[in-house]
């Protein structure tokens, strides 16, 4: 009887923890459609296009050749507002998913917070967070590819 029990908890828990668990996709989804938020999405084709018109740099074309997508959501609220700190609640947890998300870069500067984060999964996809607070507005921005550790650092020094 206990063994069935222990498994029976325990089958709820690995179940309770897959439920909940939180992609960067879904994440977007579940603010997409909300009316309070800003929703841009970016697919590839448009990521190359944008890129024949920019500024040429041998380095962020590379980068901007290895985006898959790029999606934005923007929050014109208080940093303080109930929306706000629901919304970074979900954002803390999303970063908290496993593999979980190491932190590139800090940024504060007249009242604006960034921080930007990355992972690898396991299709040597990389996921990179950019997560920005001011009084008024908040955004996270998301990008997605096959991106080298090297394009990263080189990304961020410029």
């Amino acid at each position: 009887m206990n063994k069935k029990v222990s498994f029976l908890l325990g089958l709820l828990l690995l179940v309770n923890v897959v439920v909940n668990a939180q992609t960067v996709s879904s994440f977007f989804e579940k603010y997409a459609e909300n009316e309070q938020f800003r929703f841009v999405s970016i697919s590839k084709g448009m990521i190359n296009l944008a890129s024949l018109f920019g500024k040429e740099d041998a380095g962020n074309e590379l980068m901007l050749s290895h985006l898959d997508e790029m999606k934005v959501l923007t929050l014109h609220a208080s940093r303080k507002s109930n929306s706000a700190k629901a919304f970074f609640v979900d954002i803390e947890s999303l970063l908290d998913t496993k593999p979980a998300f190491v932190g590139l870069m800090e940024a504060r500067e007249k009242g604006v917070y960034t921080k930007v984060l990355n992972r690898q999964n396991k299709n040597n996809k990389t996921d990179i967070v950019i997560v920005s607070k001011s009084d008024t507005v908040q955004h996270v921005i998301w990008l997605s590819g096959k991106i080298a550790t090297e394009e990263l650092q080189r990304m961020i020094k410029k």
